[in-house]
């Protein structure tokens, strides 16, 4: 609740274009307290809650964390992880100790987890990732943390009838922390989201489902590190991922994990490399067999390989390929994945402006804006913030200034 509750301060601070400083001198406090409220290190006091929706004008939404907040407080909450653990460390662990076999965690042995309840999780996990695909995090984050520290919590302190159901649930508990971890990273929270892959990862070792736990490395974790711009971490995690599943990995999940290896190689300017990871995943995702996948990989289709070649052939500044493939791949999105649309469509305008096409940069930047501000997507932001760097050259020009007040009126709030 602490972290929702810092995610929401600093989403509705961002929105208003307020610094830590600013808002705190609005408020009477420190910059350092504003951070660490907003990075869950600090409790807020009722009166803070008070002053901040105040100042904030969230019309009672932060007052509304009050209550759980202080009922939370008085219960020593554990840590997530243990400091001292990198996701490096952890993914040395997995590639060299993983057994594949299953791992009770729960000891309450008279209160059994049958398979009809475990069902019921799996169904709230799917109807917590589509809220997530069109609302974004900043709505839905509460929701997820709150049920993964809590609810499923209690589950897992459960013991499964059978060792078939504990797979299941502890699979499926990893899949909850792994949302946490990626709606983290949509509101910024890049620490927490580690946390959150480092719990999944736990989950899948105890669950024995190996080839998960590679996902989470390679996919995930990679992805991670390259939202913050470490290349060699990135490429690290990808290529520990697809040697500790290379004899248990379907063709779609070999695909995925080749289409981040190929992401990081773009990022890192190698355009040999790059080439060969894509088409060694546009090579695998055609010889995948329909139904042979597990389900957490079920999302990796042609749309959203030709999203991960969009963004290559960005990066290695071959707007032309990219904007085939992000044409290819928006015209497969589904209607109600808002923010890949979003991502996609501002991904597309960017490539135009740095193509040298400014005016329908601005014409298709205007449809991102319009996505983005149908979600509370701080990713989705991003993309329009990229965007507008890649119009500053043409800066003077008519429609460039027009498009600049259109993103500040519809992003305003």
């Amino acid at each position: 609740m602490r972290d929702a509750f810092g995610a929401a301060v600093r989403d509705l601070r961002e929105r208003r274009r307020l610094s830590q400083a600013e808002l705190g001198s609005l408020v009477f406090v420190s910059k350092d307290q504003i951070s660490k409220v907003e990075r869950a290190l600090r409790w807020p006091t009722p009166e803070l809650i008070e002053d901040l929706d105040r100042e904030l004008g969230a019309a009672g939404l932060l007052q509304a964390f009050e209550m759980s907040l202080r009922s939370q407080r008085r219960v020593t909450q554990p840590p997530l992880r243990r400091v001292d653990t990198t996701l490096e460390r952890a993914a040395i662990d997995w590639l060299t100790t993983s057994t594949g076999e299953v791992r009770i965690l729960g000891d309450k042995d008279d209160d059994a987890i049958d398979d009809e309840e475990v069902a019921a999780v799996i169904q709230q996990l799917t109807r917590f990732r589509e809220l997530d695909h069109q609302h974004g995090a900043g709505r839905t984050h509460q929701l997820v943390s709150g049920y993964a520290s809590g609810d499923l919590e209690h589950f897992l302190a459960r013991v499964p009838v059978d060792d078939a159901t504990a797979k299941t649930l502890y699979s499926t508990a990893a899949g909850f922390w792994e949302l946490a971890g990626y709606q983290a990273i949509d509101l910024g929270r890049d620490g927490y989201a580690k946390e959150c892959y480092l719990r999944a990862l736990e989950l899948t070792t105890a669950a024995g489902d190996h080839l998960y736990g590679g996902y989470l490395l390679s996919v995930s974790s990679a992805h991670l590190a390259l939202h913050e711009g470490d290349v060699d971490q990135a490429l690290r995690m990808a290529r520990i991922g697809i040697h500790g599943t290379a004899d248990v990995a379907s063709p779609t999940v070999s695909s995925a994990f080749e289409a981040v290896l190929a992401r990081g190689e773009a990022r890192r300017g190698d355009e040999k490399a790059a080439t060969k990871a894509l088409l060694r995943a546009e090579s695998q995702l055609e010889a995948a067999t329909p139904g042979n996948d597990p389900a957490w990989i079920g999302y990796f289709t042609p749309a959203y390989l030709a999203d991960e070649m969009a963004h290559c052939f960005h990066d290695l500044g071959h707007q032309t390929l990219a904007q085939e493939q992000a044409g290819e791949a928006l015209s497969q999105i589904a209607s109600g994945h808002v923010r890949r649309l979003a991502i996609d469509t501002a991904l597309m305008a960017s490539s135009l402006a740095r193509a040298g096409d400014p005016e329908q940069a601005c014409v298709v930047g205007r449809k991102a804006v319009d996505l983005a501000a149908q979600t509370s997507s701080m990713r989705s932001r991003g993309r329009i913030d990229e965007l507008r760097r890649e119009l500053v050259r043409y800066s003077d020009h008519k429609y460039v200034i027009e498009f600049g007040d259109y993103v500040r009126f519809a992003l305003s709030d």
